[in-house]
């Protein structure tokens, strides 16, 4: 087996232009422009009881008052049902703003159970402003997770620890995090899963088994997007001495407390952007721990 280091450099340059101003002029801001909105257009929770509380702001420095009135509507396929999944604990759904008070707050108070159903969704959205125009933000898509997912003692952030073969075998540690699939219960989604060469926009699937006792990752997938290279993940058994082929997969063995273990080796290889062209490596872990 042949591993060549990727090496390469990085040329940055800046400028800043500072313009005059009078500090002594100050910006007007006309009530007339003034707007109620929500101050985020989605929103999630898991399944745990607690409170949901959804900012709603009306943008005054003149301090205009004002109201706005809410409605939810659930999701057409997997709908949150009120009184099932959650209560409203704004008893009018009316929200009214002072200058005292220009941010309000849609407050749901989510419900737990010990079923698993599946995440619902609903839109929670503005309506009827008075006093007020109604800004561009007035839909917030709420998103309730289940927590008996049957992979949630694997889903979410985990330790990982490797060994990094550019090192000697060197113990170094990075944050992975595995994230469930909309629809396949045994499919999991890995941010990160190795110190170099991931990115957030191209996460590596992998598949648990019905005994939930081990998981497949296969190798091939892309770990980063370059304009220059193409990053693969790839891997090898036998202490290095025999590639992983594509088609296959990378192992890793699944413990009680969700302790994943890959005994494999895996890494982020670059080749050279729509070429078999090897650019080195960002990564190689001669195995790894995965631990909440």
């Amino acid at each position: 087996m042949k591993i060549f280091k990727l090496t390469y450099g990085l040329m940055a340059a800046s400028m800043l232009s500072l313009a005059s101003c009078n500090l002594n002029e100050y910006p007007e801001f006309d009530n007339a422009d003034a707007f109620v909105a929500v101050q985020q257009t989605s929103a999630s929770i898991a399944e745990n009881g607690e409170t949901l509380s959804i900012p709603v702001m009306l943008t005054s420095l003149g301090g205009l008052t004002g109201s706005v009135d809410f409605e939810l509507t659930p999701d057409a396929e997997k709908g949150a049902v009120e009184g099932t999944h959650f209560t409203v604990l704004n008893e009018s759904r009316t929200l009214s703003f002072t200058a005292d008070a220009p941010t309000q707050y849609i407050k749901l108070k989510i419900i737990d159970n010990d079923t698993f159903g599946g995440d619902v969704k609903m839109t929670i959205t503005l309506k009827n402003a008075q006093g007020v125009k109604m800004g561009a933000n007035k839909t917030c898509k709420v998103t309730i997770e289940d927590d008996e997912h049957p992979l949630a003692f694997i889903l979410g952030e985990m330790k990982a620890v490797g060994y990094d073969y550019f090192s000697d075998g060197a113990e170094e540690e990075w944050t992975a995090i595995f994230e469930k699939d909309a629809t396949d219960l045994n499919k999991v989604w890995i941010y990160n899963i190795c110190s170099g060469g991931c990115s957030a926009s191209s996460p590596v699937y992998g598949i648990v088994n019905d005994d939930k006792t081990e998981i497949r990752i296969p190798v091939g997938q892309t770990t980063s997007s370059s304009a220059s290279y193409d990053v693969i993940l790839e891997g090898f058994r036998d202490n290095g001495n025999t590639d992983i082929e594509n088609g296959d997969y990378i192992i890793g063995k699944i413990s009680e407390d969700g302790t994943i273990v890959i005994e494999d080796w895996f890494g982020a290889h670059a080749y050279q952007a729509g070429t078999t062209t090897s650019a080195g490596w960002y990564a190689i872990e001669m195995g790894g721990i995965f631990k909440k």
